[in-house]
């Protein structure tokens, strides 16, 4: 139901993290499969080809070509805007419009073509620098993939970040990298995929948050509860599309390590008993679930059970393992046990917010 070989996989977020984990997996776990790594960071892509190969292959890049001014440049020669092209035929277009230009102009972008695809022939595991929030970088991304023959079979849309702080700490510019990073880069990223490869397996990751947002997840949350709702419309417009949502837990990651130094103590408080598992343990958990037809999946019990909760009476189309259990533990621990839940986090709430007065009064 989800096989590692023979495909292409495109990873959003593979510089590290679970992004760089699925690299790890495929690269291991496949012989014929291409692996294709994007992220915004150059050198975080080419240290992480270079710790997945264990320094076995040489990190190779597909330069995304640039957008190109209409007028011709310093040196008398004009690029060909490919940020119009959205397939083969459009770029192929694109070169006959531009066939008045200079020769040395034409056969300068033609042999660029030429050397990236032979570059990425050769390799199992390439890389694209890439800002996945632009939506014109990520159609020329998918147009440079098209050109080299790499159109994806499976997209992974890991990319994400978490800064847990309370609402009034976060300045703008952090609430507005929460838009991007875990909603933006997956929005533009599937869309596209779903224009160019509908027969592609789509997987878009959310968190366990998206089922009970809480206290000190206000940047991160609600765009993990947007792909959520994103997941439910594309299950309707796209019915021959498998489409996947992962929604992990707390697990061992170079971002998880920058959380814990602003997370706040409520926070901490409230997420109790979720203790991290390792990068490599959820990639695995994932992979396990996927292959085995389930198309909504957590890493761990507590973010199964409160996808239970999430369930409960409300209209949902849920392919997750054990559904009809977790629909029956919805219903009635959204009877008998959320109640009492939600008056012990007030509960906690409240307390925090009395002693932060307090501390600020004595102040």
């Amino acid at each position: 139901m989800f096989c590692l070989e023979d495909q292409v996989v495109l990873i959003a977020g593979g510089s590290q993290g679970l992004g760089k984990q699925f690299g790890q997996k495929y690269w291991d776990e496949s012989r014929h499969s291409k692996i294709i790594l994007v992220s915004r960071s150059d050198v975080k892509l080419r240290n992480a080809i270079t710790d997945i190969t264990g320094g076995r292959q040489e990190p190779v890049e597909l330069v995304m070509p640039e957008v190109a001014a209409s007028e011709p440049s310093a040196s008398g020669s004009s690029a060909i805007n490919l940020s119009k092209s959205s397939n083969h035929a459009g770029f192929e277009s694109e070169l006959r419009s531009n066939s008045n230009r200079s020769s040395s102009s034409l056969k300068e972008s033609t042999n660029v073509v030429t050397h990236l695809t032979t570059n990425a022939a050769d390799s199992r595991i390439v890389y694209i620098a890439c800002d996945l929030s632009d939506p014109d970088a990520v159609e020329r991304m998918f147009v440079t993939l098209q050109h080299n023959n790499l159109l994806p079979t499976q997209v992974l849309a890991c990319a994400g970040g978490s800064i847990p702080k309370l609402f009034t700490d976060l300045t703008a510019k952090e609430l507005e990298m929460g838009v991007k990073m875990n909603y933006m880069t997956t929005l533009f990223v599937i869309h596209k995929a779903a224009q160019m490869v509908p027969q592609a397996h789509l997987i878009l990751f959310s968190s366990s948050t998206a089922f009970f947002p809480f206290i000190g997840y206000s940047q991160y949350a609600p765009a993990k509860v947007s792909l959520k709702a994103l997941t439910s419309i594309l299950r309707h417009e796209l019915p021959n599309t498998r489409i996947s949502c992962v929604y992990p837990g707390n697990f061992y990651s170079e971002g998880y390590v920058l959380e814990e130094m602003s997370k706040p103590d409520i926070t901490k408080s409230i997420e109790g008993s979720s203790y991290p598992i390792s990068c490599e343990e959820c990639c695995d958990k994932i992979v396990w679930w996927l292959n085995r037809g389930y198309d909504d999946v957590t890493t761990d019990s507590i973010g199964w059970f409160l996808m239970s909760l999430d369930m409960g009476l409300n209209k949902h189309n849920n392919n997750s393992a054990y559904w009809f259990v977790q629909w029956l533990i919805g219903v009635i621990a959204n009877l008998l046990v959320v109640p009492f839940y939600m008056v012990l986090c007030s509960y906690q709430i409240n307390k925090w917010h009395k002693q932060n007065k307090n501390k600020n009064t004595l102040l």
